[in-house]
């Protein structure tokens, strides 16, 4: 029983993984999460022992996750014309100016 959760928790982090390199890589990511998913099964596959196979899934989602939380967040992206502007603040005694405040109220093209 507690076998088939670890295998059920490293599945999920897998699927993680391929997740993170899908939507974060930045160039080919489509390609590189393929990559990735394919190695991964050619490990579970080809290792002998469940030890090994552990290991090396392990192995593997933690160098995604460790490239995972080196990304930066960055202001500079194809932003859409109406949210590509920072916000700032002019504070002027005890008056506060907002500037480039997004109201980001989400609707549907039919509304």
């Amino acid at each position: 029983m507690l076998k088939a959760a670890g295998w059920a928790v490293g599945g999920v982090l897998s699927l993680w993984a391929v997740g993170a390199l899908k939507y974060d890589f930045p160039a080919a990511s489509g390609v590189v999460a393929g990559i990735f998913a394919l190695a991964l099964l050619a490990a579970v596959i080809s290792l002998k022992g469940q030890r090994n196979k552990a290991l090396a899934v392990a192995g593997a989602v933690a160098l995604v996750m460790a490239w995972w939380f080196t990304l930066k967040p960055s202001s500079e992206r194809a932003w859409q014309p109406d949210v590509a502007q920072t916000a700032w603040a002019e504070i002027n005694g005890d008056e506060v100016k907002l500037h480039n405040v997004r109201n980001c109220e989400y609707r549907t093209e039919t509304d």
